[in-house]
């Protein structure tokens, strides 16, 4: 009976960990706030998204970055069949791997993988891919 404990606990522990892995998408509201800047960061060293990127149609950023007011729909309409939540995880930790709409290498700063935390990364994929408004 003993044995059969540890073996459900460690299945709850596996269980836990997955939710935080690289294929997992995270709470979207915090997403939202990490975007917009609101939400305080352990490395609270960063630029909101929003200063360089527009997240909703007409409220721009400076118009650096890409607007992403639909990016939950281009990303997952890869003609390369890489999925949503990959190509968005590349752009985030690997963003001049590959650079869309003209623009240039070392705009988007490359330490995000270092300085996001995997929950991080994830609550801003699972905002990002709510975006949606249908205007690129």
């Amino acid at each position: 009976m003993r044995r059969f404990g540890y073996f459900v606990v460690a299945l709850l522990v596996l269980g836990c960990g997955a939710a935080n892995d690289s294929t997992s998408v995270g709470n979207a509201e915090r997403g939202k706030r990490i975007f917009q800047g609101t939400e305080v960061l352990t490395l609270d060293q960063l630029e909101a998204c929003v200063d360089c990127h527009s997240d909703v149609a007409g409220e721009a950023g400076q118009g650096i970055g890409q607007n992403l007011s639909n990016i939950g729909n281009r990303a997952a309409q890869r003609p390369d069949g890489t999925s949503a939540i990959d190509y968005l995880r590349l752009s985030l930790t690997e963003p001049d791997k590959e650079l869309v709409g003209g623009f240039q290498e070392g705009i988007m700063p490359r330490d995000y993988a270092q300085k996001l935390s995997t929950q991080d990364i994830n609550d801003l994929i699972g905002y990002m891919l709510t975006l949606k408004s249908g205007i690129d």
